[in-house]
């Protein structure tokens, strides 16, 4: 009995506290120190956890007052308002007070009363109001303001998020365009997800239309405050009143979606979700030209009761949509249906990404080109590349992103970095443009000797080619403008055996398609056939050429190839000194050396090769000119 009597007698103080503060409000500080609440109409509680009407004739609470007072001239509403000084010179002037709350757990509203003198804004005579400090340094705040020239170029009412103490990102920009003597409400708000919004309200006037935006980037704050620039004319002529920042719980949504492995993608939210919640049909993935990847699983992630991981099916997209559905929290109440889009590539790391031919000595009036190769089964996103190279201490250097578009390397594809793709394109063979990325800066690699660096974002090394002009094939009579190849995917960058010229009969170089030394997998005998073996050059359009076509067990090869007669006179020397891819053909119009056509009958192909360390085969072929010449 004595504990009932007890406790019923803290509720009546505390009911008769409730009543005499509500009641003689002007005798306590208007913040108050418990959190009030009203009932929403969607059932949610709204806690106001900030408030003051600067009623109470006094600035209790707030922070460098210096420049600033309570003051009943030409008040907003009530007797008080808090105003700005007169001051005799010009200056900027701000006040703050502490609030403490977190943009990540709630969702916020902010609402306030704001009015100048008869004065309109100017880069020199400027506003704002701080909805999100973490300091009361002005040159060291980060958070967002709203209010009227923060950037010093518009008269409009916009939001901006501050970094640094400067306008950083314009976030909602409204209609309103402030001039002398106007007074409104502006009330902003955010989810916790970052979506913002922006209204404002004049005396006697409907509330506006409804501004939005986005900036997903949170935080924790501390302060709320107020800024004014001002010049000596404009002291004293800003007043602001009924500050009032209500939060509301969050909904349920997602903080994240990030791709685990080629097949699963885990979704994190803001709060524990309800397992009885989760199917596969609450999710639908399509791709970029909309069509359905099959999702085939659904289930809570192990270890977390804020996320899921979601299991899909193949696919050949790469921008991909994922809807979300029906999924509720622990209380019951269901998320707002969201469609996610997320990029189906991975991060690229050492290995995956393979230097795979370089161009360091272009013909005159060429450019330099860096050919790379996705060695692994996932899509890689270019933006996340770079390439750079070293200077003389081997330190990097001249570090540029390969591209700062959104561009996608496949699986097993090809990319030629290069300044110019369309030079490139002049001077070489090749029938794959899309492999090509323009950069707007190369590195400088030099004709003698170097150093060719791929990097991933963080600026980790994925591969390193350091290469030299010494590495050439030393039966080239000029190494201007032919690149160096990879013979193998498989064996080191850094074996400078894996390096060889691009052969001669490819154009010297092989940007966007298989490298002309590319090592085969497959055992391959060498092997020279020419097609067809009776062939009749007279210009009719059928077999006019005979095609020799060859094959050889390994690349790098140096060929002759010689046409005699049956006499055994030389007719035509088709082929002197050129590097040769490990399959190919060489053509023959039937003509000789002078370029006349020769007769019908039987002639000799005879094919030399060899390689750099002096081994030399011969292959001996015959072929047939048929139909009478004239």
């Amino acid at each position: 009995m004595t504990r009932f009597i007890f406790n019923f007698l803290n509720i009546v103080v505390y009911f008769l506290t409730i009543v005499s503060r509500n009641t003689f409000c002007a005798n306590f500080d208007p913040l108050y120190v418990y959190q009030e609440s009203e009932v929403v109409a969607f059932k949610d509680t709204l806690n106001s956890i900030f408030q003051d009407d600067f009623e109470n004739a006094n600035l209790t609470g707030w922070k460098q007052t210096g420049d600033w007072e309570n003051s009943a001239i030409t008040p907003i509403s009530g007797t008080y308002s808090l105003k700005h000084l007169v001051k005799t010179t010009g200056g900027t002037s701000s006040v703050f007070h502490s609030v403490f709350s977190n943009l990540n757990t709630f969702d916020f509203e902010w609402s306030f009363k704001l009015k100048n003198g008869n004065w309109d804004p100017s880069s020199s005579n400027r506003f704002w109001f701080y909805l999100s400090a973490d300091t009361i340094y002005p040159e060291l705040i980060n958070g967002w303001a709203v209010g009227v020239n923060i950037s010093g170029s518009t008269d409009l009412l916009e939001l901006w998020r501050i970094r640094s103490g400067k306008a950083d990102s314009l976030i909602v920009q409204s209609d309103l365009d402030w001039n002398a003597s106007t007074l409104i409400t502006i009330t902003a708000k955010r989810t916790a997800w970052g979506e913002w919004s922006l209204n404002y309200q004049k005396p006697g006037e409907q509330k506006s239309k409804t501004f939005s935006g986005n900036d997903r980037a949170v935080s924790t704050f501390s302060n709320i405050g107020i800024c004014f620039n001002f010049t000596s004319t404009r002291a004293g002529q800003l007043w602001i009143d009924d500050i009032l920042v209500n939060q509301l719980e969050a909904g349920l949504f997602i903080q994240q979606l990030a791709l685990i492995d080629s097949k699963t993608l885990t979704l994190t939210f803001n709060k524990p979700v309800n397992p009885a919640s989760i199917h596969s049909g609450n999710f639908k993935l399509t791709d970029e030209n909309n069509q359905n990847i099959p999702i085939l699983q659904a289930i809570p992630t192990k270890g977390s009761d804020k996320s899921i991981d979601v299991s899909f099916g193949k696919t050949s997209g790469v921008e991909l949509k994922l809807s979300i559905s029906g999924i509720s929290d622990l209380s019951g109440k269901i998320m707002a249906p969201e469609i996610r889009s997320f990029s189906y590539a991975f991060p690229p790391e050492a290995g995956t990404i393979l230097i795979n031919e370089v161009l360091f000595n272009p013909f005159s009036g060429g450019v330099d080109f860096v050919e790379l190769a996705n060695l692994s089964e996932q899509t890689i996103p270019v933006l996340r590349l770079k390439l750079a190279t070293r200077n003389d201490t081997l330190a990097l250097k001249q570090i540029y992103p390969i591209s700062t578009e959104k561009k996608y390397l496949k699986p097993g594809a090809l990319l030629v970095c290069t300044k110019d793709p369309a030079i490139v394109a002049l001077q070489y063979i090749t029938s794959n443009p899309e492999s090509f990325c323009a950069m707007k800066s190369f590195p400088s690699f030099s004709d003698d000797a170097g150093t060719v660096i791929l990097l991933n974002d963080s600026l980790e090394i994925l591969d390193e080619f350091s290469y030299s002009a010494k590495m050439h094939s030393p039966f080239l009579a000029d190494e201007e403008g032919v690149s160096l190849e990879r013979i193998s995917l498989e064996k080191l960058t850094a074996d400078r055996s894996n390096w060889a010229s691009a052969a001669a009969s490819v154009g010297f170089a092989t940007p966007g398609l298989p490298n002309s030394q590319a090592e085969s997998k497959i055992e391959i005998q060498d092997e020279i056939t020419p097609e067809p073996k009776a062939f009749s050059p007279n210009g009719d359009g059928y077999n006019d050429d005979l095609n020799i076509q060859f094959k050889f067990s390994k690349p790098g090869y140096i060929a002759n190839v010689r046409i005699f007669d049956v006499a055994g006179r030389q007719v035509k020397f088709l082929v002197k000194n050129q590097s040769q891819a490990q399959d190919g053909s060489w053509l023959w119009d039937g003509k000789n050396e002078s370029g006349q056509k020769l007769g019908i009958g039987v002639y000799i192909i005879l094919v030399e090769v060899f390689d750099q360390e002096g081994h030399t085969k011969t292959f001996k072929k015959t072929c047939t000119i048929t139909d009478r010449l004239e």
